[in-house]
């Protein structure tokens, strides 16, 4: 045994070969990913400079309802919070192309679904099942 392991230590090691996954250069995917962060920052930029030089709207045609406009910043509604709720509510409803998103929405849900939406009214067809409990539905309408 001891003569098996001294012939072991003498004999050089043999070179490992390297899997052909392994042997594969990540420099083919150094220029994708540069130019893929830079065209997600790009728009990230782009969106920036758009929300800050966009002219904001006051009334939803679509909604048929007043957006809330800027509110004003005051050492009292900063530190009680109420400036950044009050912020998110009106960048919600002046978000940069805000009403084309809703009707690409909109759009997508009618094609990938069975539902229709239109003003908060979401029309499903009845079944026998409820969804969620797999249990008779009762449809008694006294």
């Amino acid at each position: 045994m001891i003569a098996f392991a001294d012939k072991l230590k003498k004999q050089p090691a043999a070179p490992q070969e390297k899997p052909e996954a392994a042997q594969a250069s990540p420099r083919i995917y150094k220029p994708f990913a540069v130019v893929l962060c830079v065209l997600f920052f790009g728009a990230l930029f782009a969106l920036l400079l758009v929300s800050v030089f966009d002219t904001d709207k006051t009334v939803s045609e679509t909604e048929n309802r007043a957006l809330a406009s800027r509110p004003a910043v005051t050492a009292a509604a900063v530190f009680d919070g109420s400036f950044m709720t009050d912020f998110e509510t009106y960048y919600t409803d002046t978000f940069p192309f805000r009403d084309q998103l809703m009707q690409l929405h909109e759009t997508l849900s009618d094609f990938f679904s069975s539902t229709k939406t239109s003003d908060d009214i979401v029309l499903v067809d009845r079944g026998d099942k409820d969804d969620f409990a797999g249990q008779d539905i009762d449809y008694d309408d006294a």
